[in-house]
């Protein structure tokens, strides 16, 4: 058993909009909840919280969530003995289009691991550059604990939208063409990423017209999808919070700021997918992707999840 109630809570923000509405709501409900804000990097900023923290066992949440059960943070939770060493990451429900997995999910660290990490910026190897999950041991466990709300503004939908375009085209860190470089690439990505991460690209690229900024985050889960799959991007940018900033600024806010702009250039990126990958991506309206929501189910991961 893990006491959660002795564990530390540590409120991890950056630059998210919605950060401080957001770290008020989780101290009403949390009041030892600390936070660690500012710091750059994904690996410097866990580390920090490992520096913070105190408690053998450390929860991390995310500026972005909203916790949907706080009880839950003073329970015990039962753990094997066998995988007392691994990080457990908690389902969390994406608010654009309805996904519930572990990306952005409140997670559960041992605090020797949050000390020694050496992920994104700091990869030892280029597996660890863009998840923790290809390099720290990882158990997925599902249960709803939070909702990922990442519309506080048409950079943050973005940004949400293009990493997990780039990240959903690897597994154990690799991408599906490298792993399978005699295969079309449309027979490539579903043989590595499997059914459920195949599944969940297909949704970040044509789901959320009903939310505000939704449009941006199916851009940017398109944009980050036709860069990795056919133009040879780089991965390890998603990363680099320089990188993605600039690209912002310099490249897609100026050009695809106006709506009818950004609008034919991300039916250019559909056809682009659906011609290349066979995603069979869809335009759903704000009706539609309503619909949707309410009635997928979706494909959910427990247990283990190994690493390389």
């Amino acid at each position: 058993m893990i006491d959660l109630s002795t564990c530390d809570v540590v409120f991890l923000s950056f630059d998210e909009p919605n950060a401080d509405v957001h770290f008020e709501r989780i101290s009403a409900a949390v009041p030892r909840t600390l936070r660690v804000h500012g710091v750059k990097g994904f690996d410097a900023a866990h580390r920090r919280a490992g520096e913070a923290a105190t408690s053998e066992h450390v929860i991390t949440i995310d500026a972005d969530n909203l916790l949907l059960d706080p009880d839950f943070l003073s329970a015990r939770f039962d753990v094997a003995p066998r995988d007392r060493a691994r990080v457990f990451s908690f389902s969390a429900r994406n608010a654009v289009n309805g996904l519930s997995y572990g990306n952005g999910g409140v997670k559960i660290w041992p605090r020797s691991t949050l000390r020694t990490l050496q992920t994104h910026e700091n990869a030892a190897n280029e597996r660890g550059a863009v998840d923790f999950c290809w390099t720290v041991p990882y158990y997925q466990v599902n249960r709803l604990l939070s909702e990922v709300v990442v519309t506080g503004s048409d950079y943050q939908a973005f940004r949400a939208g293009f990493r997990e375009g780039v990240k959903l085209n690897l597994a154990d860190g690799q991408l599906a063409y490298d792993a399978y470089p005699d295969l079309p690439r449309a027979e490539a990505l579903p043989a590595h990423v499997g059914p459920s991460n195949y599944e969940r690209l297909r949704v970040w690229c044509s789901v959320g017209a009903d939310v505000d900024r939704g449009d941006w985050a199916i851009f940017g889960a398109r944009l980050g999808c036709v860069k990795t799959a056919l133009h040879g991007f780089d991965v390890a940018n998603v990363a680099n919070y320089g990188w993605t900033d600039y690209f912002w600024k310099e490249k897609i806010a100026p050009t695809y700021g106006d709506i009818s702009a950004r609008d034919a250039e991300s039916e250019a990126l559909r056809t682009e997918l659906n011609e290349a990958l066979d995603l069979d991506i869809k335009d759903l309206d704000a009706e539609a992707s309503a619909w949707f929501k309410s009635s997928f189910r979706g494909q959910r991961a427990y247990g283990a999840m190994r690493v390389v």
